[in-house]
């Protein structure tokens, strides 16, 4: 805007799309035209940009150790133990792992670790039967000269490794993978079908909504005769995937925690269990085991007050405790070393008590030590009213107002579709009673404290 205000010319309207929706569609769809648009501004003719293609040279004998190239370093697991009773027909696995850092790598309460996963072998195995491979068959791959590729070039590979570590399996296939599919196809009742599903409506419902994979449409449409060259050609790069630091380090600066809620469910694709690509592969490693890791860092303002203090109102559900806990550790480290520690409320929804009630011993701990006060909610074992958090921190909501008045920071963790926005709903709610301002006064409050003051800060995921 302001580039434009100085006399500025647009040379193309900006890109906009939706994370949570068909992202790499709507990036294609702004992309198609970028060059074509600098080279009308720039008065050159853009020159023809060539699709990214590999070839596959099947190599039918002999075995070699795939090197994997990352920029993570290698940490290890200490511990991998489940947190939730299993027995239960409710229940719902989340593990706590302990990992060892690499030599040098250091975090603060609140940051991310970055864990770089291997597909899940069910997955794996489903690409290697449509294409009619196994599992020690090897490759060479090799791309276009000047092509940049994130896959490993030029040498034999087992093909199971390619498939395992490198791309992506389980993303939803994108609109123009579709079109691809159906160019590929010359069964005459396939390729309508096919060619149906890139209607965005039809994409959107089918597809997105399904989360129908390459790997998905291929098995369900086996007249396609998209080759295997082509197939890992259209694959995404396999991406690493940010958790939250369940621990502090000031209880061991070298070693870091994770808290992982497990993804396995019937999947909406067809009859098959959805795995989560990252979770399924942190619940198998054992002690010993290596973890490509990064630290990431969290927004400014996600981290525990520098003066432990300041009181902090922490609210929660599930896998969300995650940073709370690494909060937590580090006010009960603190407390034991004879600082002083202002109040710290722990709003925390799980489904029972007697299933997934997680940390409850430490938690139980740290609550006689006075290090927090802990306010539950089941959905499983309703307490009245009380069913989720948010009804929770709705009922002690004349506590939040005491303690917000004292100068707390309110801290928000978890499912950003529903958990999050009802949350905010009842803090403005809150707001609203004690105040008594309107609605549009409430909401504006909320920003200011989330955007300005720093007073209210979230760290949601879908």
């Amino acid at each position: 805007m302001r580039l434009a205000n100085a006399g500025a010319t647009r040379v193309k309207e900006r890109g906009e799309t939706d994370a949570g929706g068909d992202f790499f569609g709507g990036f294609e769809d702004w992309y198609a035209s970028l060059w074509t648009d600098l080279g009308n501004a720039l008065g050159k003719e853009p020159a023809a940009v060539a699709p990214v293609a590999i070839e596959v040279e099947v190599v039918r004998s002999g075995r070699e150790a795939a090197l994997r190239l990352t920029d993570l370093g290698q940490g290890r697991v200490v511990l991998n133990r489940e947190l939730v009773d299993m027995t239960s027909a409710r229940a719902r696995s989340k593990r706590h792992l302990e990992i060892a850092l690499p030599a040098g790598m250091s975090y603060r309460t609140g940051d991310y670790l970055a864990v770089l996963p291997r597909n899940p072998s069910q997955d794996v195995e489903r690409a290697l039967r449509r294409f009619g491979f196994t599992a020690d068959t090897r490759v060479v791959i090799r791309t276009a000269a000047g092509v940049p590729s994130p896959l490993p070039e030029g040498y034999p590979v087992a093909i199971a490794e390619v498939l395992a570590g490198y791309v992506e399996l389980a993303q939803p296939a994108t609109r123009g993978q579709l079109g691809q599919l159906a160019q590929a196809t010359n069964c005459p009742a396939t390729r309508p079908e096919l060619e149906a599903l890139t209607d965005a409506a039809a994409y959107a419902a089918e597809v997105l909504e399904k989360r129908l994979s390459l790997l998905d449409l291929l098995e369900r449409f086996p007249a396609c005769e998209l080759s295997f060259a082509a197939f890992l050609a259209g694959l995404p790069v396999m991406r690493a995937r940010q958790y939250s630091i369940s621990s502090s380090p000031l209880r061991d600066a070298g070693r870091c925690s994770l808290t992982v809620a497990v993804v396995d469910a019937p999947a909406l694709a067809g009859e098959r269990r959805h795995l989560g690509v990252a979770s399924t592969w942190l619940r198998n490693l054992g002690e010993g085991d290596p973890v490509p890791v990064a630290v990431r860092p969290s927004q400014t303002g996600f981290h525990p007050p520098a003066d432990p203090s300041v009181p902090i109102i922490m609210i929660c559900a599930g896998s969300g405790i995650a940073p709370f806990h690494g909060f937590l550790q580090e006010r009960a480290i603190q407390k034991a070393a004879g600082r002083s520690v202002g109040p710290a409320l722990l709003f925390f929804g799980a489904g029972h008590p007697d299933v997934d009630y997680l940390y409850r011993d430490e938690l139980a701990a740290w609550a006689e030590h006075g290090v927090v006060e802990v306010l539950t909610a089941f959905s499983g074992a309703p307490d009245g009213d009380v069913r989720f958090v948010q009804h929770r921190v709705w009922a002690e909501r004349q506590r939040i107002v005491a303690l917000f008045r004292q100068g707390a920071t309110v801290y928000v963790c978890g499912d950003g579709r529903y958990m999050a926005r009802a949350v905010r709903e009842a803090l403005v709610n809150t707001y609203r009673e004690a105040t008594g301002a309107d609605e549009p006064a409430a909401q504006a409050w909320a920003d200011t404290m989330e955007r300005e003051h720093g007073r209210y800060v979230s760290d949601v995921f879908a």
